[in-house]
C-alpha cells in the first residue's frame, strides 16, 4: 500500500491532493446521487470532471471509502481506501491489486 493522497472533510464530502509520480492534483469526493442500493455513495472529481467513484465501507479495517480512480494515463483503474484518522488528515491508500497468476519479476542483469 502506498499513500497517494490526504483528505480533510468539507461538508459532506472530503476534499484533497492526489499525488503520484506522474499526477498531482485537487481531488472532491462529492455525495453522488443514489439511483440503486449498489450504485457509489460518492463522485471523485477534478474540477468539473469525474475521474473515479466510491463507497461507503462498514468493516474493521478502518477505511471510510473503497475508491475506484481512472486516468487515460493510467493502464488500468487504481483501487484505493480513503482510511479513518484522529488528527483530521485523511490518508488516501493505493491498493494494487494483487494477481496471484502473474509470475513475479525477474531482477535486472
Amino acid at each position: 500500500m502506498s499513500t497517494i493522497g490526504y483528505f480533510r472533510r468539507e461538508g459532506d464530502g472530503f476534499s484533497g491532493r492526489l499525488a503520484t509520480l506522474a499526477l498531482a492534483v485537487d481531488l472532491r469526493l462529492v455525495p453522488a446521487e443514489k439511483f440503486s442500493t449498489k450504485a457509489p455513495d460518492y463522485q471523485a472529481m477534478v474540477g468539473q470532471a469525474e475521474v473515479g467513484v466510491g463507497w461507503k465501507l462498514s468493516d474493521a479495517s478502518g477505511a471510510l471509502l473503497s475508491l475506484k480512480l481512472d486516468d487515460p494515463t493510467w493502464s488500468e483503474p487504481v483501487n484505493a481506501r480513503l482510511m479513518a484518522a484522529e488528527d483530521g488528515a485523511f490518508p488516501l491508500v493505493w491498493i494494487r491489486r494483487s494477481d496471484a497468476t502473474a509470475p513475479p519479476p525477474t531482477p535486472p542483469a
